[in-house]
């Protein structure tokens, strides 16, 4: 008999980056535009533009497209509901005769916010299914008939915060239970031992009302909160440190980066903040393995000139070099300090399209960095072994073929993630159970916290377990799958079964950031400490603390809303936070030792400064803590994570009398301006 309960074997979370999307007209040669809904009906006066559908609010519809991208049929490939709360903005070309600049955002600096997104009958197309989005405030600007579609030129941009990536593969239908909608949140959260979601909390105003009594006479609802997220997972590879830390350049093996058969380079520079770019070089596709690039693949930006300051706190710059470019990591590694690295990314391909020799590629995550025109662009493709580039772990000794490097560290801004959460009553033959409510009805309820972002983490070890992370992150807005509550009753969003259907082959587990074999967490014996220039040996334990200092606000919304049981999110999310802002970073590390030298004593009484740029050569390991973990094996290249502090204090290393005559511990606290990590895996982007 299946359960008829919900419990936590049943449950599974998966997460992805938030991208945003940029949708130009006539994207790729499409015939693709959005178009400005008006009603018809408007009781305008003769010879004056129909106005927009309420004072508060507009519709844009979306028309045409081509498969493989955001938009095809009028559909774009986002769930019902998914965007709701989710920001736009426009670029208006200054030769569009239709839309205005007035909705231009670099001309008037106008934000809209979606407030219902469905596929609908656009009585303004020949009621064609069509994409629907209602934004506020209304656009500034009136349509008509004449004048309601985008031209040349015209781009819709949906911001990144609270918008995961798009996933072309998803298919809508009108009928619930034959829709397979979903984004991708396909990633693998890691070695997760306690999990607390953000969960929906109502903060209910309570008035008492004079002359009417002792009791409470009003109750509103305000704000909603999904607040309180946290995870504690033993650390098997450091992509959370991407969200923790934010910024992320990688090192590939030069085997790694295919060309596609040709030579491809950018078509325009590239912003940082960009989640679309355009390549050119040759009228075919380019191909990897006899295969043509497509959504799930990866395309790398690579600069081998073009530097970003890690640090940026320095009065001079670290090295020993005049120029400093041979300084830049990865040129230099763990062993010694610098300040620059090479900015070479890597993203994963969300939808791709050709247009003759022109190629239009929509990212997996926004870009970190601005990367100049003509820039030669590789790819890669995960393969079952290390053919053709791809990353791959040996089972036998570990060893890594064609690994991956990524340098994270922190600078302005940290990404926002969505996790995706769906608990059931059964397992088997879940996704094709009835909605009757019985026995083999799953009741499976599907959520996706949206606007995620880490608050605080804390990185722990010591000799009973594995590296440990523990991370707290707040949600801006949570959709809700609610196909069981319409007519055709059925799930609308299509779960990600991690080892079900997600990551059940070897290519699909590297994709998802779980490749065989390295599920394995750092445990605390694959470790080595050295602090000031001294390895330590006896280490109890340590605990590196870090704030992102972000917080979230909520502003005012004047639109009227109108409240549905089957909306995705509820209220259209006017009362969630709107905004997830980082501020200041503060950072610690505290360190038991079992002590054996004074040298940790002489540091604290005269407030040593570890980190003295006057002399730049010698600015060596020997200034840095260094907290190294290798995973075990026989390779020479396997699986590991530096985590490097060059310029700190250390604040406390009190020498107690023990009670039980046993050696002297020392807890130490050690504070850090800021600190860099250096992790080596199979995943070409965390």
């Amino acid at each position: 008999m299946p359960s008829t309960v919900y419990k936590g074997d049943l449950t599974e979370v998966t997460f992805g980056h938030e991208s945003g999307l940029t949708l130009k007209h006539g994207y790729a040669g499409s015939n693709f535009k959005f178009t400005a809904s008006f009603d018809p009906n408007d009781p305008a006066p003769a010879n004056a533009p129909h106005q927009n559908l309420t004072k508060d609010t507009s519709v844009i519809v979306f028309d045409s497209g081509a498969s493989n991208t955001p938009v095809h049929n009028g559909i774009l490939r986002y769930p019902n509901g998914m965007l709701v709360g989710s920001k736009v903005t426009f670029s208006i070309a200054s030769t569009s005769p239709n839309w205005s600049t007035d909705d231009d955002y670099s001309v008037t600096g106008r934000t809209y916010t979606i407030i219902k997104q469905e596929v609908a009958n656009d009585t303004n197309s020949q009621n064609n299914n069509k994409t629907e989005i209602t934004v506020t405030p209304a656009l500034k600007s009136d349509h008509t008939t004449a004048d309601k579609d985008s031209k040349t030129g015209d781009t819709m941009y949906i911001h990144s915060f609270t918008t995961p990536t798009i996933d072309v593969s998803m298919i809508h239908n009108d009928a619930a239970n034959e829709s397979v909608e979903r984004v991708l949140t396909d990633q693998f959260v890691g070695l997760v031992s306690t999990i607390a979601l953000p969960e929906t909390k109502v903060d209910l105003k309570r008035y008492h009302v004079v002359g009417l009594g002792r009791d409470v006479a009003v109750q509103v609802p305000g704000r909603y909160l999904n607040q309180g997220g946290s995870f504690e997972c033993n650390i098997h590879n450091g992509r959370w440190f991407n969200y923790c830390l934010g910024q992320e350049v990688v090192k590939l093996h030069a085997n790694t980066k295919e060309t596609g058969g040709n030579t491809y380079s950018l078509l325009g520079s590239v912003s940082a903040g960009d989640n679309f770019l355009m390549f050119d070089g040759n009228s075919s596709w380019p191909t990897i393995n006899s295969v043509q690039l497509a959504p799930g693949d990866y395309i790398i930006l690579d600069s081998s000139t073009e530097m970003v300051d890690v640090q940026t706190y320095r009065d001079t710059g670290v090295g020993t070099s005049v120029d400093k470019k041979d300084d830049a990591w990865p040129n230099v590694g763990a062993a010694q300090i610098f300040d620059k690295a090479l900015k070479t990314e890597v993203r994963r391909i969300a939808a791709v399209q050709r247009n003759g020799a022109e190629y239009s590629v929509w990212l997996d995550d926004s870009l970190l960095y601005a990367h100049a025109n003509d820039l030669v662009v590789k790819f890669a493709k995960y393969q079952t072994d290390s053919t053709f580039g791809s990353p791959h772990r040996d089972s036998s000794t570990g060893n890594l073929t064609q690994p991956v490097e990524h340098l994270f560290f922190s600078r302005s801004t940290i990404p926002s993630f969505s996790m995706e959460v769906s608990i059931r009553r059964r397992d088997a033959d879940s996704n094709e159970g009835t909605t009757d409510g019985g026995s083999g009805d799953s009741k499976q309820l599907t959520r996706v916290f949206r606007g995620c972002k880490v608050k605080d983490f804390s990185l722990t070890a010591d000799t009973d377990a594995a590296l440990r992370l523990t991370t707290n992150f707040d949600s801006a807005l949570c959709y809700t799958d609610t196909g069981r509550l319409e007519s055709t009753k059925g799930d609308r969003y299509d779960t990600h079964r991690l080892f079900e259907d997600t990551a059940n082959t070897e290519v699909e587990r590297k994709k998802a950031g779980i490749e065989k074999g390295t599920q394995k967490p750092f445990m605390f014996y694959n470790g080595s400490i050295s602090v000031a220039g001294t390895t330590l040996g006896q280490v109890v334990s340590f605990t590196l603390n870090g704030k992102t200092g972000v917080e979230q606000f909520y502003t005012i919304s004047g639109a009227n809303i109108a409240d549905a049981a089957t909306d995705q999110v509820p209220h259209a999310g006017t009362r969630n936070p709107k905004l997830a802002v980082e501020g200041k970073t503060e950072y610690d590390l505290e360190m038991e030792i079992i002590v054996d030298d004074p040298l940790f004593y002489h540091k604290v009484r005269r407030a040593v400064d570890h980190f003295d740029d006057t002399d730049e050569t010698a600015q060596t390991d020997a200034d840095m803590i260094r907290l190294s973990f290798v995973k075990q094996g026989t390779g020479a290249d396997r699986e590991s994570i530096d985590i490097l502090i060059d310029d700190y204090f250390i604040t406390e290393a009190p020498l107690p009398i023990p009670e039980d005559k046993g050696p002297i511990r020392s807890a130490l606290k050690i504070l850090p301006k800021t600190f860099k990590v250096i992790s080596k895996d199979t995943i070409l982007h965390a």
